[in-house]
């Protein structure tokens, strides 16, 4: 049997023989996106370069879902119910040739090789959106309340239940219509008020200068001419709450796909591939997330 061995460094020249074989003069897709299609049972990852007309393609066969849990998991490829496919066409492939639920007969295969052995390695990643204003790259590194919920998907980090995006810079003070460049510090200590539990810094916790006990400090108002008791330092009234609001979130999940000891056969020609990077999906799957912190 023949075989090829691909570098996949850009694009790969194979020779040809003398006996009539067809010529693949490409094997490139690295400015090609990963697209996917189908449900759970049925899913489908695909790479499409329309200047060569090829594709490569994996069809994977699973009852569970595949982005459930956080990590890496493989998938073994036996040509049946898991595999690869490389192929080259007659034409330019159409938007949902690999999604039709009839099979369409355009363009024509004209070289089709199919993954004999290999795995689909999938790494899946988490990413949580708490929606805050404050970017994930700017949150701190930790759970500033204490409250289980880390900065990253809290939507009160200071757990005192005035939401993090209303402490920041809301009114555009300073014209760069960027809420966090300089979030609100009401007492002047250094520490913005989104991180601060004790905003005006009067001693009493801002959660507690809830007089109404609805959970939400900012509608409780002794002088109208200052504002909110948990931003004026003249008021100092302890109510004692001992609850948290409800938070809310989202987990967006990425996929990363890498094919590992790939072997693609086409009659008596086989293609091997080490290790075969099909690329990153971004929000495969998005979950909402409701939950009230135990205070």
């Amino acid at each position: 049997m023949k075989k090829i061995l691909f570098l996949f460094l850009a694009t790969v020249l194979l020779q040809s023989c003398n006996d009539g074989d067809i010529i693949i003069t490409t094997f490139n897709f690295d400015d090609a996106d990963l697209k996917t299609c189908g449900v759970a049972g049925n899913y489908v990852f695909y790479k499409v370069n329309p200047e060569a007309l090829e594709s490569l393609s994996l069809r994977l066969t699973v009852t569970d879902s595949l982005y459930k849990t956080e990590g890496v998991k493989p998938y073994i490829l036996n040509g049946t119910t898991n595999f690869v496919n490389y192929r080259t066409y007659d034409g330019v492939l159409g938007n949902d040739y690999f999604c039709s639920i009839i099979p369409p007969t355009l363009p024509r295969v004209n070289v089709d090789y199919l993954a004999a052995s290999g795995t689909a390695e999938f790494t899946t990643i988490f990413g949580y959106d708490d929606n805050d204003g404050v970017p994930a790259d700017k949150e701190f590194d930790g759970d500033t309340d204490g409250d289980g919920l880390l900065n990253l998907y809290d939507v009160d980090d200071d757990g005192d239940n005035v939401p993090t995006a209303l402490e920041l810079d809301i009114l555009n003070a300073d014209g760069d219509n960027d809420p966090f460049t300089n979030p609100l510090d009401t007492d002047g200590n250094g520490i913005p008020d989104y991180l601060d539990p004790d905003d005006d810094g009067d001693g009493v916790l801002t959660r507690d200068e809830d007089k109404d006990g609805n959970l939400d400090p900012r509608n409780d108002v002794t002088d109208a001419n200052v504002g909110a008791d948990y931003l004026n330092a003249a008021v100092a009234v302890d109510y004692d709450i001992n609850q948290y609001r409800q938070h809310t979130y989202k987990i967006n999940k990425s996929v990363k796909i890498v094919l590992k000891n790939l072997v693609l056969v086409n009659g008596e020609e086989e293609i091997t591939q080490e290790t075969l990077n099909m690329g990153t999906l971004t929000n495969v799957e998005t979950i909402p997330k409701t939950t009230t912190p135990v205070f």
